[in-house]
């Protein structure tokens, strides 16, 4: 099957896997002789990508958060260690 080609899977396998893109409603099937062709189907894929999206942008804005969150930290901890040093360098001065 030309469809298995560039994969490391099984024919069988790979006709599993159009039956559950088929029953999903996101490929159809057609014929022609003894070829079954597929087809994406483009609305379920755009309905789809148009719920992914919302929780993209959800899951953007917390990753922002957590990158700001992460910086302070890092930043608190530099001023931290500067402080240490400088208050060790006091104590051996003396």
């Amino acid at each position: 099957m030309e469809l298995a080609e560039p994969f490391a899977m099984s024919q069988p396998a790979i006709s599993k896997h159009l039956k559950v893109l088929e029953r999903a409603g996101l490929i159809s099937r057609g014929r022609d002789a003894q070829r079954r062709p597929r087809r994406l189907e483009a609305k379920p894929l755009a309905e789809a990508t148009e719920w992914l999206e919302s929780y993209r942008q959800f899951w953007e804005a917390r990753f922002q958060q957590l990158d700001a969150v992460l910086h302070d930290l890092k930043t608190q901890n530099l001023r931290n260690q500067i402080n240490i040093k400088k208050k060790n360098t006091r104590r051996s001065k003396r």
